[in-house]
């Protein structure tokens, strides 16, 4: 069996082992102990894309790829030049798979819609002008995000990670060739809306994730998440779907490995 993490924050502590580099490795060996064999490592701002590309390309039993792109929460830290300096890293560093994690956000206080508008959609025209894929993010923006891929239909498709919205939604991000990212959410029981989701849609348009170090899981709540608890994320989608784990984790690592060619 095969499991593909396609959204970790290995920059971030404790993970990536800035304060301790055994914790990089543990991280690694626990991931491989649980059958992980990629992990895709999204940056969220430009000072952090150094940390990104360090990071994948540091030793370690388990393959690691880059995706650099700027994140709608953290606009404060955004420099007036960073889509053209994304443009630049793009052109430079052939091993980065997807552009991202970039995205919408309506849920924080003061979110600027018009600059969050304004940066994504430089994204999208990036991922088109280099055929890459998308890792978006999405709270309270699933119809904000789908009207703008709709408006420049990126060819590369991509996914929006920690999928929260309807199965309708679902399937208009599927008709413009995009996935739906799963992780921590569904193994709460309080997530009926997002269960039923998951039980309907194609497998085919899904992809495991966990969001490590956020978004802890079921029975982990307090603690940091990390990359090796994707299993329990493709137990728990295997159980809601009356499915085997070994068939969810052999189309989802398919699913991976089309999307971002790995």
């Amino acid at each position: 069996m095969e499991l593909i993490d396609t959204h970790c924050h290995l920059d971030f502590e404790p993970l990536s082992g800035v304060s301790n580099p055994e914790y990089l490795q543990l991280t690694l060996a626990l991931a491989q102990a649980e059958k992980v064999s990629s992990i895709i490592v999204p940056a969220v701002t430009s000072s952090r894309w150094q940390a990104v590309l360090d990071v994948c390309a540091a030793p370690g039993p388990i393959k690691r790829y880059p995706a650099l792109g700027l994140h709608p929460c953290f606009l404060s830290e955004h420099l007036d030049n960073d889509l053209q300096q994304l443009e630049a890293a793009l052109t430079q560093h052939s091993q980065i798979k997807a552009v991202g994690e970039t995205g919408l956000d309506l849920y924080i206080d003061t979110p600027d819609f018009e600059r969050q508008l304004e940066l994504f959609a430089g994204q999208v025209l990036l991922a088109k002008q280099f055929s890459l894929p998308l890792l978006m993010h999405g709270r309270r923006a699933v119809d904000q995000i789908i009207k703008v891929l709709r408006q420049y239909q990126p060819p590369a498709g991509g996914v929006l990670h920690a999928f929260a919205g309807s199965e309708q939604q679902a399937k208009q991000l599927r008709d413009l060739g995009f996935m739906i990212g799963i992780g921590g959410s569904i193994t709460y029981e309080r997530a009926q809306k997002l269960r039923r989701v998951v039980k309907a849609v194609p497998l085919e348009s899904i992809l495991l994730e966990t969001d490590a170090p956020d978004m802890p899981m079921q029975g982990f709540q307090g603690e940091p998440n990390w990359p090796h608890r994707v299993g329990y994320a493709a137990r728990t989608l295997a159980e809601l779907r009356g499915e085997s784990v070994e068939k969810v984790a052999e189309q989802t690592t398919a699913n991976a490995r089309r999307l971002l060619k790995i």
